[in-house]
């Protein structure tokens, strides 16, 4: 009888542990906290339940204290009111009809342990891992005392030693059970809390980012107004102080652009653009940039067929010339900055390739991170700003490089049909 008891206790844990990780991993984010939620709850606890009774030999006082305790309590405190009264249901039907427990212990037991658990469900709400074992074990040993406790009166013969191993079993699985539900439902709440406190991380990052990157030149700018108002002061040298100063607007004033394009894009009118077209039509503004650093701009439109996406224009230009002035600023010493356009598995394929000094693999997964810039002068805002334009368009962007070896960047554009 031992064996069978301590068999059926451990099966029996382990049906309840398959079922609580099957309902948990496989619930979709959509169905949290509704009635589906708890529907698809009842549906898995019919279905292990069915298989169990039809595949398990299990003794009908471990059914009784063990199976029914255990998996009750849980159902109840972690899923409310519908699992729970269903749970019982099922495990007072299975218990009754199908092991000839008697039917007063059971429900008696089974009632109490509802009506306690939905107060702790709907109440106290108990928010951490050692409160919810905590209750839930006093929930199976108040279910065990009220069932041995009407047994009794009604003058059924218990097994002392065997009692005190179920009790031991019920302990045992309640705890282990409920820290492992606990665990792996609260998954999806760790990860929202994860995610809002990086949120809060960034946002403090890019106000103090936003001030330190301001305040530097303007405060070069006022040095420089400051210089200015000294006597005497030659013609040449008042020149380059006014010049110092105004580049020390601008630089703050693209600060400032750059953070509003990413922060509150503008809105534009979406419609069908050729891409070959826009590109063709972008290059002659970076034709002097690219003159003064001594590059050549080549585009190659690899493809006949045109090239036709859904997007708006302005933005489209800006995310292409952000991404080409990257490439000639990578350049300082001179090269070619190649663009190539091509259909590739009917995606629209944008590749702009510099000849520039390159990036290790630790810079390639930094970039787009708030002020993160390899340049010297750079505000690390226009690379975020591609990057939210491109996600607008549905379209995906990569980075490949080697260090003295060039960058190439990659666009992959959902092709739109030029009827649309």
């Amino acid at each position: 009888m031992l064996h069978l008891t301590l068999e059926s206790i451990i099966h029996g844990l382990l049906y309840i542990m398959a079922a609580a990780l099957m309902f948990i991993v496989f619930t979709p984010r959509s169905l949290s906290s509704t009635l589906k939620r708890r529907l698809l709850f009842v549906g898995l606890l019919v279905v292990f339940t069915t298989v169990f009774l039809s595949l398990e030999e299990i003794d009908s006082l471990v059914y009784a204290l063990h199976l029914t305790s255990v998996s009750l309590a849980l159902a109840v405190l972690y899923e409310g009111l519908l699992p729970g009264v269903v749970t019982g249901m099922v495990l007072f039907f299975g218990g009754t009809l199908l092991y000839g427990n008697h039917w007063l212990p059971t429900g008696t037991a089974i009632s109490v342990l509802l009506l306690t658990g939905l107060l702790f469900h709907f109440k106290i709400k108990p928010n951490t891992q050692q409160k919810l074992s905590l209750v839930n074990l006093f929930l199976v040993l108040l279910y065990m005392l009220i069932y041995i406790g009407v047994s009794l009166a009604l003058g059924h013969a218990l097994n002392v030693l065997q009692l005190g191993i179920i009790a031991v079993g019920v302990a045992f699985s309640s705890l282990l059970v409920s820290f492992i539900y606990f665990n792996v439902k609260n998954r999806e709440w760790y990860e929202q809390m994860l995610i809002i406190s990086e949120k809060n991380q960034i946002v403090g990052e890019l106000a103090a980012s936003i001030s330190h990157e301001i305040r530097n030149p303007l405060t070069t700018t006022r040095g420089f107004l400051q210089l200015m108002s000294r006597e005497p002061l030659d013609r040449e040298t008042f020149e380059r102080y006014r010049t110092y100063a105004f580049e020390g607007i601008d630089h703050a004033n693209a600060i400032i652009t750059d953070y509003l394009n990413f922060s509150k894009p503008s809105e534009e009118e979406r419609r069908l653009l050729n891409v070959k077209d826009e590109i063709d039509g972008v290059i002659p503004w970076l034709k002097p940039y690219s003159a003064l650093s001594n590059i050549t701009v080549e585009v190659y439109h690899l493809s006949k067929e045109p090239l036709i996406i859904c997007g708006e224009v302005k933005k489209f230009q800006q995310c292409m010339l952000n991404i080409m002035k990257n490439g000639i600023e990578a350049m300082p010493e001179g090269g070619k900055l190649t663009v190539q356009t091509e259909l590739v598995r009917n995606k629209i394929q944008i590749l702009v390739r510099d000849t520039g000094c390159g990036m290790d693999r630790s810079q390639v997964k930094r970039l787009g991170l708030p002020y993160y810039t390899t340049k010297e002068r750079g505000t690390g805002l226009g690379l975020m700003v591609v990057m939210n334009m491109v996600r607008e368009m549905n379209g995906k962007i990569f980075f490949h490089s080697k260090m003295n070896h060039g960058t190439i960047c990659e666009l992959q554009l959902e092709r739109a049909a030029a009827s649309e």
